[in-house]
């Protein structure tokens, strides 16, 4: 990341459990990890996360040298986060055992509608370094607005579908069930917004002149261009829309200097086009409307085999209330987090654009380099080094910091730690990863690193260094999803399990040892890739996917 999304993220999370390296930020745990309960339930809980990443964490805490030196627990600190944490747990228990569930995704939208409007209101009335400092501000208040708002509504859909794996599994011995029930939940702002990429697809293949525009189209005449063409007005009217709702978004989205899809609206063009290759017209709606009726029915199922066992049917049907009306919200934190952050983007651009006008910055992109705090003193004019000089040094750091590949776990010492999987003997040409999506897909692979110029074509398997939701695009188009990082509860899984497609995360180098245009086997029950044969050129080549 560059200096200002790294200072981003820094207000936003507590900046003491930040290290940062190679222009990347790590979350240093050693302190938590002396906590005899936090060795017990972190790394179980970094499981949904990255299940290498627990491999070794685990690892690291049966060291007995881990233990030297390290001073006595600190007992006010651990009162200080049960002060956080206990009322938390407490909105999270009230919202698991009682209330309505189907109220809980307007209660969450809610809230976030009005912190989005109280933010715009608080940046819009100021300027210079006082805009900054409210955007520290806001930034700085998010965190605890989203535990105490958003996150009580979260975690018992997540509760829930943890319990109800472990009674589905004692029942029925095996997650098919489970994963049917996964299906098309309600209410996932970043599946709807894939379905609304389809329904703008749709639109776009019955516009044959839009078509072609597109196919040349640039950012900074991506609209004007519209208007000049049979359909354009039609197409245009449409896509505002969606970029209203979803613009803020991008492919890496977390690092605030990246671009958005506001900002570089052609972004979107090869997923449109991916999407007429690969699916019929309306496909992605009838596909999530099966995937409804595939839950419904599964959950009868479960109902109907818990009949006269030891498990009363009125706490199966709460949880699977809960899950259903609960479990499509986990992708709402992250959506009201990138949204602040959008609005706050457009702020700092424009006080960057004031400083080029007054020639103390080349280009209104030079303030990716600078930090909040640096910022708030070059509009204050307070900055005691030079900023140009600063700039072009960090602009010289950061080429090379993208070039490192950084571990998942390393320790203090620099060691960096990698604990590999074990199931048993494999076959040769098989990779092992983590099982987070079920079912299994053959098809061509295509390993693509940046999503915004790949088209995926039907029977293709996404093969990536990791996904975020500005990849969901994507994902209508894949028949299965494989990724080098990634855990049970991340955001591929997740959508992965929505639209029943087979996912394998956590698959060391699998942009590497997958080639692109590899005849492959995914099977998202066991956790395996098989890589069935040479590069093929028989779906034609994809030049874009690099």
């Amino acid at each position: 990341m560059k200096p200002l999304g790294l200072s981003v993220l820094r207000t936003i999370f507590p900046a003491n459990i930040f290290k940062e390296a190679g222009g990347r930020v790590f979350i240093d745990i050693t302190d938590l990890l002396h906590y005899k309960i936090a060795r017990f339930v972190f790394p179980k809980l970094l499981t949904n996360a990255d299940e290498a990443m627990s491999r070794a964490v685990e690892a690291i805490i049966k060291r007995p040298e881990f233990f030297e030196g390290h001073q006595a627990v600190n007992v006010n600190g651990l009162a200080a986060v049960r002060r956080v944490v206990g009322p938390i747990i407490k909105k999270v228990w009230t919202n698991l055992r009682s209330g309505d569930p189907k109220l809980a995704k307007s209660q969450v939208e809610n809230f976030m509608q009005a912190r989005m409007k109280q933010t715009k209101q608080a940046i819009g009335r100021v300027r210079g370094a006082e805009r900054i400092k409210e955007i520290y501000q806001q930034l700085a208040s998010l965190l605890p607005e989203v535990l105490n708002r958003v996150i009580p509504y979260v975690a018992p859909g997540i509760i829930a579908n943890a319990l109800l794996k472990k009674i589905i599994v004692r029942r029925f011995k095996d997650t098919t069930e489970l994963n049917k029930l996964n299906k098309s939940l309600p209410g996932n702002v970043t599946s709807k917004m894939g379905l609304e990429l389809g329904d703008l697809a749709d639109m776009l293949r019955e516009l044959p002149d839009v078509q072609t525009y597109l196919k040349t189209a640039v950012d900074q005449t991506f609209y004007a261009g519209l208007e000049r063409i049979p359909g354009g007005k039609q197409f245009r009217q449409a896509f505002e829309t969606f970029i209203g709702n979803y613009g803020m978004r991008c492919p890496g989205e977390i690092d605030l200097t990246n671009l958005r899809w506001y900002e570089a609206p052609t972004q979107l063009v090869a997923a449109l086009f991916s999407h007429i290759q690969s699916l019929q017209s309306g496909e992605h709606r009838q596909r999530f409307a099966e995937g409804e009726k595939e839950a419904e029915a599964a959950a009868r199922r479960i109902m109907d085999v818990a009949e006269g066992t030891y498990f009363p049917k009125k706490i199966l049907t709460r949880l699977i209330t809960v899950f259903r009306n609960m479990g499509g919200l986990r992708e709402h934190h992250k959506y009201l987090l990138i949204s602040v952050m959008g609005e706050c983007k457009k702020a700092i651009l424009a006080e960057a654009t004031g400083l080029v006008q007054k020639g103390v910055l080349m280009q209104a992109e030079d303030v990716y380099f600078l930090s909040l705090e640096e910022l708030i003193q070059v509009l204050e004019g307070n900055l005691t080094v030079n900023a140009s000089e600063l700039i072009a040094k960090r602009k010289e750091q950061y080429q090379w910091h993208q070039s490192l590949k950084s571990p998942r776990v390393m320790t203090s010492e620099g060691e960096i730690v990698v604990v590999p999987a074990r199931r048993g003997p494999i076959a040769e040409g098989t990779l092992i990863g983590s099982p987070v999506s079920a079912g299994v897909a053959e098809g061509i692979a295509r390993v693509i690193f940046r999503p915004e110029n790949a088209v995926l074509r039907e029977g293709e398997i996404l093969v990536a260094p990791h996904t975020d939701p500005g990849w969901t695009p994507l994902f209508q188009s894949a028949i299965a999803i494989i990724t080098e990082v990634g855990g049970l509860m991340t955001h591929g899984a997740v959508v992965a399990r929505e639209y029943g497609i087979p996912a394998v995360v956590g698959v060391d180098d699998a942009t590497t040892l997958i080639k692109d245009g590899q005849k492959i086997r995914v099977d998202g029950t066991q956790g395996y890739v098989m890589i069935i044969d040479g590069a093929e050129t028989a779906k034609g080549d994809n030049p874009e996917s690099h």
